[in-house]
């Protein structure tokens, strides 16, 4: 009876050491991911942002709205390498996405690359012509190149359509503040 108890035990240890091969599956797709790095971000949780958007870059590898979102963060984050590269990303998904061409004039013109910045925000103020973030982008992209007086304008020319009252005028007129008292 004692050897038929010992033997029993020893099947059982065996049995729990037996290797088991798991499976794990991820339940969520591209856009859930995408908007879960949404929810990240709004609570100030940017390294699960980060890890969200590139679940979703990778899930969907023509989708190229996480790859903004990445760039994004990165640059809340001020890590404009990071974001500049995640752009570049997403304008080879999408080539003709204005939002993408605008972020990466922001981080070049954060990264001191004037020239480029400018031309990447020129494709994007073609593309939307009335957006007054990338027409800010482009002015700063100008005072950078040099061009203050041609920033200047094109502030002072959204600004006139731009209502008082939107979030978007206190931030130009700062922009303008800044490219006229900064870069002479």
């Amino acid at each position: 009876m004692r050897r038929v108890c010992c033997l029993l035990v020893c099947l059982v240890l065996a049995a729990c050491a037996t290797p088991r091969i798991v499976v794990l599956s991820d339940p969520l797709d591209a856009r859930e991911h995408n908007d879960l790095g949404g929810s990240y971000e709004a609570a100030g949780q940017l390294d699960l942002a980060l890890k969200s958007y590139a679940a979703a870059a990778a899930k969907d590898r023509s989708w190229d709205q996480p790859l903004i979102n990445l760039g994004n963060v990165y640059a809340a984050q001020g890590d404009w390498e990071q974001a500049r590269e995640s752009f570049r990303q997403a304008l080879k998904r999408n080539p003709d996405n204005p939002e993408a061409m605008n972020n990466l004039a922001y981080a070049l013109a954060s990264l001191e690359k004037p020239r480029e910045a400018l031309e990447w925000s020129a494709r994007a103020v073609i593309a939307e012509p009335g957006n007054p973030l990338f027409r800010a982008t482009m002015a700063l992209a100008l005072a950078e190149s040099g061009e203050r007086d041609k920033a200047l304008a094109l502030l002072d020319e959204t600004l006139q359509i731009l209502p008082p009252g939107d979030p978007l005028h206190e931030e130009i007129v700062a922009l303008r503040e800044r490219i006229a008292t900064e870069f002479f």
